[in-house]
């Protein structure tokens, strides 16, 4: 059985929608569905303009209906017999036991993380069941659960807006899992699925959402919701119906606040007369559409009538004329082959004109020729003159920046002049301050020793003399002493000097020695290279390649090492880019990770560990990221066989933004003088010596940045004329040697002038030990003398005192003189030095001026070959230009005599169709022929202008037929859809206006039965025209009258009792497998609640094969057990609870 789609949901007035396109029609039934959404249109009944002014007649207490033609007796016939079909099922229900059906049934629900609850399963009968529960323990929310994984909106459930308030507090996601029995003969897909169909919703708060299918066993069969819709439709599952599912809001709504036009929509929309209705007025404005058409083509059927008609008699008269036709078609085939004689002798002109034009270029090549030589050597002598102009330059910003450094330590000199001057005036003061001391303490030692030579007669003035003169011997030494001392500080400094000259001679020898050992270490390795080229990337690569190619194990070869795959055009970058890509040379490409797996393996055990890289099959385009073509590229030098090693490059060294400028100043300039350069990240270039390596410049976070670029000391291992290499290095090792030689004999030389400064700092420390002991001796004279005077003068302390202060103050004196000594060395020291600055500053200025001289002089001899080579090359562009002409004049006649060609051939194939080539008479020309041909033809045409053209009018008469033939039937096939949509709707409003008579005979029947079974009478009151569904009781049945009362008059057990009743008289009107109804005891006390549960109970078994799902506040123990009854109690939430109590009968 082909599922089919679930019906449009009802639109009230308020929200109907014309804007959405109509879908094809339903079927008649009124359990079936409609296969897609419809177009919502007005509430207006499609059967109002055909409603008959008799309308079904109730008792007084009912309003009028609206059955259309049905009659008083009919609708009463109706009535009874829907009451007598009640009767019967329940007599058979009393019999039979009620069965549950084969599909469309829930057998299990499963929970978690749903509103209250963490992991809740339940298993439903297939009958009745009741799920019982306090406030707050999740009952309602097992309904919700239901309509949501049966692909309900969370909308319609109205307990949330989203799927994500429907996720547990604290939890980020939910699951519900609803199992639908699926057996019997009308299962869906059984073999797919199974006897039971798992569907399974699960949302986030993340926002994800998703329905998984799944079979008996677990697998999952779909996760699209449309498979789902399929199957609810299939199974009738109409779980956004709003009689299928009554939620605890609309329950509470439909049993105590519904309105009668509520009540009246409810049950429509149940029922699905509703949708029903909706698809006619569709199918009723298609039909205007239809006539519409109709109406508009006849008066244009009638037209081509006329058409075909004219076109018919016009072709029957041109079949009479078959006269001058044919001479015309011969001149017809003249003129078409003339056309082509007369190309076919303009293509011989255009052939000498490119003759001509050839020998002009050929005069022209050969003045290009000479043009071009004379260019070339005046190209020569400008780069010549350029070159002595950068060399003239170069020397001239080397003058400056020598000046700059000279300048610099001229600036420091005198500053420090100056100071050592402010230090020599600050001593000067100081010694002349105790110059005035020692004389005045003199003067006072003299009138002392007068005074004592008056008291002892002359012996102790002698012993005082003598004192003073060896004072002034003291003095004398110890000034010789500081002199010798102050010397000693230019010898050390002199040693140190040459000790420094020395060591960096010595360290200058060593390092070169190391490059010299390296170079010559590289240069048996590139000797060596020669035999094994392996080695160079590992000294076990040749076992791994061997190892390798014994392997069969690999899904691809590996590649590597990737440097055999590189060839080096340009092998004086060899160093620079061998250093640049370092180990990525010595690596290997694969392009799986379990080919990486089995290579990694393999060079462990050979010893040969290296990078394995994993790229795909997929090529590089390295087009759009190049920088301009006047850039030479690491790319661009390097010759690379293999894609993958090239696509490994070009992502780890971006080969193909790095350029190669070999001038530094060239470099800084393209690099950092303007704007900067499009797709070029980093550039190489030489430095000054260019064994060492070069420079790599780049912008860094926008700076300009400088960094060294070593070079490369192993093997080269990129393949590149390993000749020319070895003869390279060997030329580097020469040269390398000669300047060996120059760095030991500049090392011998500091050597010899380190010892002789030494030599000299001892002969000074010599002669300071001489002047020490002279020293020594003059103090221990002086020491003799005074102890004499000392005993002379016991008698007084005066004289010993005085002197002592002028030792005191002469010992000053000698620090003083020592350290003004030390500042007049120093200043002269530094003003010889400053001298030496100045006159270096004239020098630089000479030569300044000497190199701007020789720079003018160089730049006016290259401006002067500049404009000679502009010169000559604008005359070799003048030949060229002369040449292109020609060359495009002779390109414009070749292109015209392609074109007459093609001409030719196109003329000729064009003639063909006419006829084959034919003979042009002689002395006829296209002009002549063409002046006989429109003579002719006018002729010819003043006669078809009376008839018209044969062919034209054989073509218009078979348009025209065919034109009325095609409209004609396209109106038979309108009006044939015409009457059939009439002669359709007829029979179908006839069957919609039975149907709605009989299901609400069946409701009313229903309803009066329901309200027996507690000894009520009452009536269900519908008014189709206003749309309007009332109920009537009267729950004394003594009373006589019989037209009971509003539901608004009944008590509140009279009143949910009543409304139960009209619930299971609605429900039996649907066809849905499942019902639901949550709280419906809501207000009803506990003897109401008893009688509506009998009662729902009772109605539930009535309804063969239907399952129910009843939600009560109640206890367990309210419902009475029976086979058919399942009744699950859900245990409220408890604090700290980790999971929830199932109880179930």
């Amino acid at each position: 059985m082909a599922p089919t789609k679930r019906p449009a949901p009802y639109n009230s007035n308020e929200e109907s929608d014309n804007n959405q396109p109509p879908a094809r029609h339903p079927a008649s039934t009124p359990h079936g569905s409609s296969s897609k959404k419809r177009r919502r249109t007005s509430d207006e009944s499609s059967l109002a303009r055909d409603q008959d002014a008799s309308s079904d007649q109730g008792d007084a207490s009912t309003p009028p209906s609206d059955f259309g033609s049905d009659a008083e007796g009919e609708f009463a016939e109706a009535e009874l017999a829907a009451t007598q079909a009640i009767e019967e099922r329940k007599q058979s229900s009393r019999t039979h036991n009620n069965e549950p059906v084969q599909h469309g049934i829930l057998e299990e629900v499963e929970l978690e993380n749903f509103m209250c609850h963490d992991k809740y399963a339940f298993k439903l009968g297939p009958l009745i069941n009741f799920i019982c529960g306090k406030n707050g323990s999740g009952k309602s929310a097992i309904l919700t659960a239901i309509v949501l994984c049966l692909g309900g909106k969370a909308s319609a459930t109205n307990r949330g807006a989203r799927l994500q308030n429907f996720i547990k507090e604290g939890r980020d996601h939910a699951r519900i899992i609803c199992k639908i029995k699926n057996q019997g003969e009308s299962a869906y897909m059984p073999d797919l699925y199974g006897d039971t169909i798992q569907v399974e919703r699960h949302f986030s708060r993340a926002g994800g959402s998703g329905f998984k299918l799944k079979s008996e066993r677990g697998r999952i069969i779909s996760t699209r919701k449309s498979d789902l819709e399929d199957i609810c439709d299939h199974m009738i599952l109409q779980m956004e119906n709003p009689m299928t599912v009554l939620s605890q809001d609309q329950a509470r709504q439909f049993l105590s606040s519904s309105s009668s036009a509520e009540k009246y929509r409810l049950f429509m929309k149940g029922v699905h007369l509703e949708q029903l209705d909706q698809d006619y007025k569709i199918i009723e404005e298609q039909q205007e559409n239809i006539h519409a058409r109709i109406e508009a083509k006849r008066p244009d059927l009638k037209d081509l009538q006329k058409k075909h008609e004219s076109a018919k008699n016009k072709q029957e008269l041109s079949r009479r004329y078959e006269g001058m036709l044919e001479k015309i078609r011969e001149f017809r085939r003249q003129l078409a082959w003339a056309q082509v004689a007369q190309q076919e002798a303009l293509r011989e002109e255009f052939a000498q004109s490119i003759r001509e034009a050839d020998e002009k270029i050929q005069a022209e090549e050969t003045k290009l020729a000479e043009a071009d030589g004379v260019y070339q050597e005046s190209d020569r002598a400008a780069a010549i003159a350029r070159e002595a102009y950068d060399s003239a330059k170069q020397v001239f910003d080397k003058v400056q920046e020598d000046k700059k450094e000279a300048k610099a330590r001229h600036d420091e000199i005198k500053k420090d002049t100056s100071g050592a001057q402010a230090e020599q005036r600050t001593i000067h003061a100081a010694l002349k301050e105790v110059d005035d001391t020692i004389t005045k303490k003199q003067e006072a030692i003299q009138q002392e020793e007068q005074r004592l030579a008056e008291l002892n007669g002359g012996g102790a003035a002698r012993r005082i003399s003598a004192l003073k003169d060896a004072e002034e011997a003291l003095k004398q030494a110890r000034q010789n002493a500081a002199d010798h001392r102050g010397q000693r500080k230019h010898l050390e400094e002199d040693v140190r000097r040459m000790e420094n000259l020395k060591k960096e001679a010595g360290e200058s020898q060593t390092q070169h020695d190391t490059r010299l050992q390296e170079q010559e270490r590289s240069l048996a390795q590139l000797q060596q290279t020669r035999q094994d080229k392996d080695t160079a990337f590992h000294s076990n690569m040749p076992a791994l390649q061997k190892a390798l190619q014994r392997e069969t194990g690999f899904q691809q070869t590996p590649i590597g090492p990737l440097g055999k795959h590189v060839r080096l055009l340009k092998p004086e970058w060899s160093t620079i880019l061998e250093k640049y890509f370092g180990s990525a040379l010595n690596s290997f490409i694969v392009t799986s990770k379990r080919d990486e797996a089995l290579l990694t393996g393999i060079m462990k055990r050979a010893r040969c560990v290296v990078n394995v890289f994993i790229l795909s099959q997929d090529p590089v385009d390295t087009t759009p990221n190049e920088p301009d073509p006047r850039f030479d590229t690491v790319l661009k030098v390097l010759e690379i066989d293999n894609e993958l090693v090239k696509k490994q490059l070009v992502i780890g060294n971006a080969i193909e933004q790095t350029i190669l400028i070999p001038d530094l100043t060239e470099a800084s300039r393209t690099l950092f003088g303007g704007e900067p350069l499009r797709n070029v990240k980093r550039c190489f270039c030489f430095g000054a010596d260019r064994r060492r390596g070069g420079v790599l410049l780049s912008l860094r976070n926008g700076h300009a940045a400088q960094d060294p670029a070593h070079a490369w000391t192993g093997t080269p291992r990129m393949a590149t004329d390993i000749d020319d290499l070895i003869r390279r290095q060997q030329e580097t090792i020469a040269d390398m040697k000669d300047q060996r030689r120059r760095l030991a004999d500049e090392f011998r030389s500091a050597q010899d002038r380190h010892e002789k400064a030494k030599q000299a700092l001892v002969r000074h420390d010599k002669a300071s030990q001489n002047l020490v002991v002279a020293v020594q001796r003059a103090e221990d004279e002086v020491e003799r003398l005074a102890d004499e005077i000392k005993a002379d003068n016991v008698e007084s302390g005066t004289l010993e005192v005085l002197r002592q202060a002028l030792r005191e103050a002469e010992d000053q004196k000698t620090v003083h003189e020592g350290s003004y000594q030390d500042s007049v060395i120093a200043c002269d020291d530094l003003k010889a030095r400053l001298r030496d600055a100045n006159r270096q500053l004239k020098d630089f200025d000479d030569r300044i001026k000497e190199a701007q001289d020789a720079a003018d002089e160089a730049q006016r001899h290259a401006q002067d070959a500049d404009k000679r080579r502009a010169f000559n090359l604008h005359e070799k562009n003048r030949v060229g230009n002369r040449i292109n002409d020609a060359n495009g004049d002779r390109d414009r006649l070749v292109a015209d005599l392609a074109e007459l060609d093609s001409k030719i051939e196109k003329w000729t194939a064009e003639a063909q169709k006419i006829s084959e080539r034919v003979n042009i008479p002689d002395g006829q020309t296209y002009e002549s022929l063409d002046k006989k041909y429109r003579r002719l033809t006018e002729d010819y045409n003043k006669y078809q202008d009376r008839i018209g053209d044969r062919d034209q009018i054989a073509a218009d008469a078979t348009k025209w037929k065919k034109a009325y033939d095609n409209a004609q039937a396209e109106m038979q096939g309108l009006e044939t859809l015409r009457d059939k949509l009439n002669e359709t709707m007829v029979q179908r409003k006839f069957r919609w206006k039975q149907f709605r008579s009989f299901i609400s005979a069946h409701a009313k029947a229903q309803f009066m039965y329901m309200l027996s079974e507690r000894g009520f009478r009452g009536t269900l009151i519908m008014d189709h025209q206003k749309k309007m569904m009332d109920l009537r009781v009267e729950p004394d049945i003594t009373r006589r009258d019989g037209s009971g009362r509003s539901a608004r008059t009944l008590s509140g057990g009279e009143k949910s009792y009543s409304q139960v009743c009209l619930l299971l008289a609605m429900w039996e009107a649907m066809g849905a497998p499942i019902r639901c109804l949550d709280e419906f005891d809501v207000f009803m006390d506990a003897v109401n609640r008893n009688i509506s549960v009998n009662l729902l109970i009772d109605g539930a078994r009535q309804s063969i094969g239907r399952q129910f799902i009843l939600i009560s506040p109640g206890t367990k123990s309210d419902i009475k057990s029976a086979p058919d009854v399942k009744v699950h109690e859900v245990a409220a939430p408890e604090r700290g609870q980790t999971r929830l109590v199932l109880a179930s009968a």
